[in-house]
């Protein structure tokens, strides 16, 4: 696409893991938006299909493909694209999400309002029901970093919201921010990286916010299998701990494992119970659950 000088350069990067026509649609839906100076980067995190050979036949024009050797994990996919991009903004997109034609519009219009706006998101729906909201920022009370759907969405709205996380699955950083705060933590492979990166931001002092009037929708936790998937429980209770121990001390780390800990097993009960939970998923809630006790009673990190 043609490059306009007077909007703020803005890199997309789009971690594919085999998912190429998730990918390649959200790619066509980015090549919609109405603002004028973008670039877009697909980055092949290690994929074990034909990935990387269908990129090569069917990216558009001016698309750059960035195929990775191996699975370096969300963090450190997104790391490698980030790292050598000079754009003004970078706004990463997960593979499995379709963006608004003025999504990167609206995004970058609520940030140019505020130089101390670091990080902005939009409001992300679920694919499957584009008019209900999965995810819109979160604020979080003191040290109680529990994991829900976001902002208690009552109007009237702001167009921008502070919030205190940005999910990483529609995340916009000015390249500042990576600068002065760094990359995503290298010891998260998948879940709690953007968490993480987003306290960081904070503690540097710059704003985070949720743009209301921006748009895009996620078909939720389609690259590691879905909400059911054993991987996904694993990580989710692994990394957790790694972020508890990080940012939490004495009773407010204990506060955090309980309430995650606590809710692991009791989504896995309920989901036995019922017969709606696979017995991997089970053992992956479980070997979550245990690695995470064993390391926590250490006093060490995963």
């Amino acid at each position: 696409m043609s490059v306009n000088v007077n909007f703020p350069s803005v890199d997309v990067i789009i971690l594919n893991w085999n998912l190429p026509e998730d990918t390649l649609q959200c790619v066509a839906s980015v090549l919609k938006s109405d603002y004028p100076n973008y670039h877009v980067i697909v980055v092949d995190n290690g994929s074990t299909d034909d990935s990387c050979e269908r990129f090569a036949a069917e990216l558009p024009p001016g698309v750059d493909l960035l195929a990775l050797p191996t699975n370096l994990g969300f963090g450190g996919g997104n790391n490698a694209a980030i790292r050598s991009s000079l754009a003004d903004y970078t706004l990463l997109l997960n593979d499995d999400t379709i963006v608004a034609p003025d999504m990167i519009s609206e995004l970058i219009t609520v940030m140019s309002c505020d130089p101390a706006i670091g990080v902005a998101g939009p409001m992300i729906y679920y694919a499957d029901a584009p008019e209900s909201l999965w995810f819109a920022g979160m604020r979080f009370w003191k040290k109680l970093y529990i994991l829900q759907r976001g902002l208690h969405l009552r109007g009237p709205l702001q167009r921008a919201e502070y919030v205190d996380f940005v999910s990483g699955c529609g995340l916009c950083a000015r390249r500042t921010v990576w600068e002065q705060v760094g990359l995503f933590a290298p010891e998260f492979f998948m879940y709690y990286e953007d968490l993480d990166f987003s306290l960081r931001v904070k503690q540097a002092g710059f704003k985070l916010v949720t743009a209301t009037q921006s748009r895009m929708w996620h078909r939720v936790s389609a690259s590691t299998g879905g909400i059911e998937s054993p991987m996904k429980q694993y990580y989710q209770v692994k990394s957790s701990l790694i972020f508890y121990r990080k940012h939490t001390h004495g009773l407010w780390f204990m506060a955090n494992m309980t309430l995650r800990i606590g809710h692991a097993l009791w989504v896995t009960l309920k989901q036995t119970v019922k017969g709606g939970v696979r017995p991997a998923v089970a053992r992956e809630y479980v070997r979550g659950v245990c690695e995470a006790l064993r390391h926590a009673q250490a006093g060490t990190r995963p």
